[in-house]
């Protein structure tokens, strides 16, 4: 398998988990305690998984990044990319952002959510998907067994 193709397949599997309902940080929805961060313009949130560099920085995101940087190394081990051979591994989301998702009756603003792989040969993958999210507030949203509140 070519490594665009591998690359690909590793973006896809990373986007498919930070977006997933199950993921979450403190027992609450990772998109919406990011999203009670990001809450004033530019609404956006990138996570350097390599560098470990975060807009905005603060323990959440660093602690998110950390973690996704840990999912990311063993799924690109699977398809033979080493981690070293990476020169750019982001993940950006876009919160409020002005985009149609298929679906209107749900809760919370629209996003973007953009994983972006880039080899130091040059060869780079990237997928997105769009979808809706609201921002954590205390009492709104319950979390985990044994969660009140994150632990901002």
């Amino acid at each position: 398998m070519k490594i665009r193709s591998r690359l690909k397949h590793g973006a896809s599997g990373l986007l498919a988990r930070f977006i997933s309902r199950n993921n979450d940080y403190q027992g609450f929805w990772t998109l919406g305690v990011l999203y009670s961060i990001a809450r004033a313009a530019p609404w956006r949130v990138e996570l350097n998984l390599i560098s470990g560099d975060v807009y905005p920085a603060n323990k959440i995101t660093t602690s998110v990044a950390a973690e996704q940087s840990a999912i990311l190394r063993p799924a690109l081990f699977k398809q033979n990319v080493a981690w070293n051979s990476l020169k750019r591994a982001t993940v950006t989301v876009q919160f409020n952002a002005r985009v149609q998702v298929g679906y209107t009756d749900i809760r919370g603003e629209p996003f973007v959510c953009i994983v972006e792989l880039e080899s130091v040969a040059g060869q780079s993958a990237t997928v997105s998907c769009v979808g809706h999210c609201a921002a954590w507030a205390p009492g709104l949203f319950s979390g985990r067994a044994g969660y009140l509140y994150p632990q901002l």
